[in-house]
């Protein structure tokens, strides 16, 4: 078949299925590693081979499993899933003898010892990427959000790109880096983000018609195999008609699971009805965003950003407390658990309190196995 003949991967159906606008699904990344070195071990493949198929996913490493919700109206669901995923993956992390851990990077995991599993999707891109591929070791959750219409997923799409910058400094939570402070709150951002190419904070759209003609020349050309091979902060799911916010380092106590899961949903409903009202805001380029997550990626939640209309320096604090005050206006979700974003630390504080108290990142990597034990009740 020629590249002229392929077929594209975008379904007919994109979109335009009538699928409840608005239902919610998540994945959560997590690691396994060993009791005794607390270094990154594999065994996810045999936990797969065990369990639904529809549950988990294998990634890219065998120490890496990929937890998958349903459709859930309401962000509640998503996260009873994730927290009913995880207490599956501990007992089978018992019976392996691995301990179980949700963080955006593991603090003293070494790529160079991890291999590429023997997917043909993952080995691929190690053929394609090398070395950019084999060294993203990194954890990230992503939440889906059920669209209605091509263009108003276009506008969502344009539109939430602003809000990357807040999305990650509230779900920061990778310090740490082969064994090092790296002197940020999200590694996994450097790591992944900024490394990759079709990754990290895309351009804006515009129209349907833009993407389909990006899908049109990454596929025929042949510098995609599919969609998944597109790694935006804020991705198009043609084929689960869906939004999906990848900004997120995963967490390591699952109550910010159903925090993040409603900061995404009631920022996209804000901007559906924006939408539907037809009150369209200004799509902000990309090199203005790019200065507020920097920020967010170096200081997490105390840094600064930059207000795109008035060019002023706001704290991200309060940044993000005006962002939660406005997606209160007009929601009819339930939005208590956004206070939790605001009243506690973020898990990279968290990781950088363990290192200056015992001044052991090892002893860091044992605190999120032990954390992501516990708090799962």
């Amino acid at each position: 078949m020629t590249t002229a003949e392929k077929p594209s991967p975008i379904p007919a159906s994109a979109f335009q299925t009538g699928a409840p606008q608005g239902t919610l699904g998540a994945e959560e990344e997590l690691w396994l590693a060993d009791p005794g070195t607390l270094k990154l071990a594999g065994g996810a493949q045999k936990i797969l081979a065990a369990e639904p198929e529809d549950h988990f996913s294998g990634e890219l490493i065998d120490c890496e499993i990929e937890a998958n919700t349903g459709v859930h109206p309401q962000p509640g669901g998503v996260a009873r899933d994730l927290l009913d995923r995880r207490r599956t993956l501990l007992g089978h992390a018992d019976e392996l003898d691995r301990l179980l851990g949700a963080s955006g990077t593991h603090p003293v995991g070494d790529w160079r010892e991890q291999e590429i599993i023997e997917k043909p999707h993952y080995q691929r891109l190690k053929a394609k990427l090398g070395w950019l591929i084999r060294r993203n070791n990194t954890f990230s959750l992503h939440v889906h959000y059920a669209v209605n219409g091509r263009e108003k997923a276009v506008y969502l799409f344009d539109r939430l790109r602003e809000y990357v910058p807040h999305l990650l400094a509230v779900s920061v939570n990778s310090p740490f880096w082969q064994g090092e402070s790296t002197d940020m709150h999200s590694s996994r951002t450097l790591i992944f983000a900024r490394s990759i190419h079709r990754a990290g904070l895309p351009e804006p759209l515009g129209t349907w018609e833009n993407y389909a003609r990006y899908v049109d020349f990454a596929h025929r050309s042949g510098a995609i195999d599919s969609l998944s091979e597109i790694w935006w902060d804020v991705r198009p799911h043609p084929g689960l008609g869906t939004i999906e916010v990848r900004a997120f380092d995963v967490q390591t106590d699952p109550r910010r699971n159903e925090a993040l899961t409603t900061l995404a949903a009631a920022l996209c409903d804000r901007l559906c009805r924006e939408y539907e009202a037809g009150n369209l805001r200004e799509i902000r380029p990309s090199r203005e965003i790019e200065e507020n997550k920097w920020s967010a990626q170096r200081y997490g939640m105390n840094g600064s950003m930059t207000d795109h209309g008035t060019h002023e320096t706001v704290e991200t604090r309060r940044a993000v407390h005006d962002l939660l005050e406005t997606l209160h206006e007009g929601s009819e979700r339930d939005l208590a658990p956004l206070a939790l974003l605001l009243d506690e630390p973020t898990e990279s504080e968290r990781q950088l309190e363990v290192w200056r108290e015992t001044n052991s990142v090892a002893e860091v990597a044992r605190d999120v196995a032990e954390r992501t034990r516990e708090t799962a009740g």
